[in-house]
């Protein structure tokens, strides 16, 4: 069965919870059946790892915010990253934003107004 992200809300409080159904419809019907939160977003997980995560040593950039563009039709979105390696550089971040992202379905033509965090 498909895993699912369910995030719940009610007033000010948000919460998100995870589960397995049978469908995003299964998703909504058990939630709108037991619950007064309403459901306002639901994520199929394609990816999980359950491996112990690396220990901490704090050698990394801790954020870079940039922009990335597409210049034929003049949209930008805004970009953050956590947890930056200390040998990548905005280049790099640039070559793998091309390469793997795209802005409401076309690629990514330039980056600006980059910023790293320590």
């Amino acid at each position: 069965m498909p895993k699912y992200k369910i995030q719940l809300k009610q007033g000010k409080r948000t919460i998100v919870a995870h589960g397995e159904f049978k469908s995003v419809q299964s998703v909504l019907n058990h939630y709108n059946r037991i619950s007064t939160m309403k459901v306002s977003e639901i994520s199929k997980i394609e990816y999980e790892d359950t491996t112990t995560p690396p220990v901490d040593d704090f050698n990394y950039r801790s954020q870079f915010k940039g922009i990335i563009k597409n210049d034929e039709n003049r949209i930008s979105k805004q970009v953050i990253f956590n947890n930056i390696k200390s040998n990548i550089n905005e280049q790099d971040i640039y070559n793998s934003c091309i390469s793997n992202m795209e802005i409401d379905n076309h690629m990514i033509d330039s980056m600006s107004c980059s910023l790293f965090k320590k």
